[in-house]
């Protein structure tokens, strides 16, 4: 969830969220919705995240279609641009998962290869990656701070900690990680879904950055995989989160009040960022499209 860049412990506010929705007070549909055309045919649009550059960078590419792997930015003009990784840059015809934004104008990309993709927004060139600890590594959801990069290991059961100043990582031993996020703290909190035929196995964990102990707490309903695939929150507080079913997006108020954007049948968003003028930009992965919502 990129969601995953950012200093909230967006893992627990998911939780929240799931616990509040029903709950809540739906209200009218609010903001005008625009979408643009990504222009590569199938390229299911999927994470998304806030550039140092103030445009939106999201990834393209998956495993069910022949579109490649490529990373993009949208300008608040909706202008498009597509930069496709190579083998020199990390991605042997790789599938990306995740992208973030780094200090230094670094934007940062997984896949299912065992490489950490850079890529510089200031020269829209990618740098040269940096190697996973072994050949099985598999990227998956990442988070970045200041100071580290944390990266999800379906394939190795655990999380990463890559080091930015001395390019060092580090092994958490956690079993079926999925989402990360950093705290203010530079904490990294993370998700195991478990087993949906064993309730009360989801847990909710974290990583102190200082120590590295590990905790983990159950939740309470004993999931963690419910209907909005992705929660952000904007700075003003407001939770935003994608409804795939409903193919929209949505954002609620402390005070549990629901507020929902246009809806697209069959649009499928995937997942939602807020732009510093607090406006939700969010991927339409069947409607091979990007989206906003403009509230002001």
């Amino acid at each position: 969830m990129s969601r995953r860049s950012g200093c909230l412990p967006a893992a627990m506010v998911a939780v929240g969220l799931v616990l509040s929705l029903a709950s809540a007070a739906l209200a009218a549909p609010i903001g005008a919705l625009k979408q643009f055309k990504v222009p590569t045919a199938d390229s299911r649009p999927r994470a998304i995240t806030n550039g140092s550059d103030g445009n939106r960078w999201f990834t393209e590419g998956t495993e069910f279609t022949a579109a490649p792997a490529k990373i993009a930015h949208i300008t608040p003009a909706g202008e498009i641009t597509e930069f496709a990784p190579g083998v020199a840059d990390g991605c042997n015809v790789c599938i990306i998962t995740d992208i973030a934004q780094g200090p230094a104008d670094t934007l940062y990309v997984t896949s299912n290869d065992p490489t950490l993709m850079r890529f510089n927004v200031a020269t829209e060139t990618f740098e040269a990656p940096v190697q996973m600890p072994n050949t099985i590594a598999l990227g998956g959801n990442l988070a970045v701070s200041d100071t580290d990069v944390w990266i999800t290991d379906f394939n190795n059961d655990v999380v990463w900690r890559y080091q930015l100043a001395t390019g060092q990582f580090t092994s958490f031993p956690v079993p079926d990680p999925a989402d990360v996020a950093v705290d203010v703290a530079g904490n990294a909190w993370f998700t195991q879904p478990g087993d949906v035929n064993a309730p009360g196995t989801s847990t909710i964990g974290r990583i102190d950055a200082t120590n590295g102990a590990v905790t983990t707490t159950p939740t309470t309903d004993g999931s963690i995989t419910v209907a909005p695939r992705s929660v952000t929150v904007a700075s003003d507080g407001q939770v935003w989160f994608t409804q795939e079913t409903k193919g929209n997006v949505a954002g609620i108020t402390n005070a549990g009040v629901i507020t929902e954007g246009k809806a697209v049948k069959g649009s499928e968003p995937f997942e939602v960022t807020v732009a510093p003028d607090g406006n939700p930009w969010y991927t339409m992965m069947a409607a091979n499209k990007v989206a906003t919502l403009q509230l002001r």
